[in-house]
């Protein structure tokens, strides 16, 4: 499954409430730790130490002030879970860190032999944020900590007193589970069910064109394979290109295969003796990413032979969007020939999605 994948989403949605952690601060800290130990024996020199923090804890603060005086500060995004607030709220401005410093000090003894003691430090400190945050709820809030950083310098004295100082740097984040509704996408490996097409009959005109989508040299007629009305390509004039498209993003994704289906039937003069055939029908299904940049499609042509005169029969091809794509194009080119008198009329037209990623 992909990390991220572009939905557009249909006229309706799902919106589902989840609870998200929001981080409200971050702070650098360092705790400088000064300690002075005397060696178990007479000492050469100090060769390592090694060390380590253990059980380390960073609680918050909180004070409550009225809510007043608060608003200002409230980011914009989160003001309206705090606009049924009143009186006091709680208010996180300091942290507590407490923990243990560890160390394995290494030495050589006068007898040149490698030793080691153990020390163990605790140490307490209060940090004051750099910006107050007001908070919804104390329960919810929870300190976020990265493995800390340590640094030991140290210097003997005398052979037996070891003066050490550490410097401990620790990035905490202050954060709040706090609940929103998100939208619920469907997974990206589903097709989603549906034509995705709008007014697929077209029923609905205003004048030669139909309202939904886009024509040139068209006419409504009343011969439809379905409903009450169809296209008419080449209904002004015969013998002159006609075109009908749509252009939609319902539901396309890159990786996923769509079909186009469509009804189709030609017509021919009224007077037998004149009536000639003589053009290609073309349907493409064209994909472009969200700056409008065609990257790929597919088409497909027929010639007047393959289409009856006197009932409408179905066509289709399929079209796999490549990645990137999120605007599919639905076009029909009626190109006449020398001569030809005859129409073709279109209904029905489906775009829908039969393959996942």
């Amino acid at each position: 499954m992909p990390e991220q994948f572009i939905f557009t989403e249909p006229e309706e949605v799902t919106c589902m409430k989840v609870s998200i952690p929001v981080v409200l601060a971050e702070e650098e800290v360092q705790v400088l730790i000064d300690s002075t130990i005397h060696m178990p024996e007479l000492t050469k020199k100090v060769d390592h130490i090694d060390a380590r923090v253990d059980d380390l804890e960073v609680e918050p603060v909180f004070i409550h002030e009225h809510i007043a005086h608060w608003h200002v500060k409230i980011k914009k995004e989160w003001a309206h879970h705090f606009k049924e607030m009143g009186g006091l709220t709680s208010v996180v401005k300091k942290l507590i860190i407490e923990g243990t410093l560890h160390k394995q000090i290494y030495y050589v003894n006068q007898r040149d032999e490698v030793k080691h003691v153990q020390e163990e430090v605790p140490f307490t400190k209060m940090i004051e944020l750099k910006e107050a945050q007001p908070i919804l709820d104390e329960d919810n809030v929870f300190i976020q900590m990265h493995k800390p950083r340590l640094d030991i310098s140290w210097e003997l004295v005398r052979a037996g007193r070891l003066q050490q100082t550490g410097i401990i740097i620790l990035r905490v984040k202050v954060v709040e589970y706090r609940q929103i509704f998100v939208q619920v996408c469907p997974s990206p490996e589903l097709c989603p069910p549906g034509n995705f097409l709008e007014d697929p009959s077209f029923e609905h005109w205003a004048g030669n064109v139909p309202v939904f989508w886009g024509a040139t040299n068209v006419t409504p007629t009343g011969i439809a394979h379905t409903g009450s009305l169809a296209a008419d390509l080449g209904g002004i004039d015969a013998t002159k290109v006609a075109a009908l498209f749509q252009t939609t993003r319902r539901n396309i994704a890159g990786g996923r295969t769509y079909k186009l289906i469509f009804w189709a039937r030609k017509n021919l003069a009224q007077a037998p003796l004149s009536a000639f055939s003589n053009f290609n029908l073309m349907a493409e299904v064209r994909f472009f990413n969200g700056q409008g940049i065609q990257i790929d499609g597919a088409s497909q042509t027929w010639p007047h032979t393959s289409i009856p005169d006197n009932r409408y029969e179905q066509f289709s091809f399929n079209a796999t969007a490549p990645a990137g794509a999120g605007i599919a194009l639905v076009r029909f080119s009626f190109m006449p020939g020398t001569g030809n008198n005859s129409t073709v009329k279109i209904d029905d037209v489906t775009l829908e999605c039969i393959g996942g990623i």
